[in-house]
């Protein structure tokens, strides 16, 4: 009977250590865990609570990038709440930036990737008598989109000048395109609308569209310009479409 009651302690005892083992392997690691976390706070808590971002932006761009990190500071504060929508719209409202892509990379790290926004015309506000003023100049993106950055930048591109409509500035950028076409060598390098369309080519040719029939007026331009041929060395040539059967030419 002692015999038995000894086995039966031996099992219990047995069994008992089995179920310690694998906590008592874990404590270890979970020792240094607590070691290194507590040594990162010790040593510099600030920069192990502070959000990391990595940039990469367009060489184009022409703004610092310590405009860009100004502009999302107040968004990277809390690590825990890193909000990547907020962060793409608050960089897109920069007029130069033409799209933000905002990744994340870890809970407190995100890769930001900036484009710049592409110039296909200069603009010019019409309403304005001063070009010194905010919203009288810009330029017009390859998509027809208006922007208005405070860095102006020197540009070739062709000059718009128009009302800051951007409903009318998408129609005018593609009326331009359809210009440009229509035109085939001949250089467009500015287009002014008001209430007429107006062209100006290389080197010096005006045309006046006027408000209806620009295209069929364009059309008997070019005809018209290729049998006259006029000389270079003029200062500036006017040509009037607006006549039904004609034109007026000035000088």
């Amino acid at each position: 009977m002692i015999r038995k009651r000894n086995t039966r302690y031996n099992k219990r005892k047995k069994s008992l250590g089995k179920l310690l083992l694998p906590i008592a392997k874990a404590l270890p690691f979970f020792a240094m865990l607590a070691f290194i976390t507590w040594r990162i706070l010790e040593s510099e808590p600030t920069a192990f609570l502070k959000a990391e971002v990595h940039w990469q932006i367009d060489e184009f761009l022409p703004i610092d990038q310590a405009v860009l990190v100004d502009k999302i500071q107040p968004l990277i504060q809390d690590k825990y709440q890193l909000n990547l929508h907020e962060i793409k719209q608050i960089l897109e409202s920069e007029p130069w930036v033409g799209a933000a892509h905002v990744e994340r990379l870890f809970w407190n790290s995100i890769q930001v990737n900036v484009e710049s926004q592409d110039i296909a015309m200069r603009w010019e506000n019409t309403n304005c008598k001063t070009k010194n003023k905010i919203d009288c100049i810009g330029y017009i993106s390859s998509a027809g989109d208006l922007f208005i950055p405070k860095t102006i930048i020197s540009s070739d591109a062709v000059l718009a000048r128009s009302e800051a409509n951007q409903t009318k500035i998408i129609e005018l950028y593609t009326d331009y395109q359809d210009y440009q076409i229509l035109s085939g060598d001949m250089i467009i390098t500015s287009f002014s609308r008001t209430d007429i369309d107006q062209l100006t080519f290389e080197p010096n040719v005006k045309v006046i569209l006027g408000y209806q029939q620009q295209e069929q007026r364009l059309e008997r331009f070019i005809k018209a310009y290729s049998k006259l041929k006029p000389s270079k060395k003029i200062n500036q040539i006017t040509f009037d479409m607006r006549y039904p059967k004609g034109f007026t030419l000035s000088y």
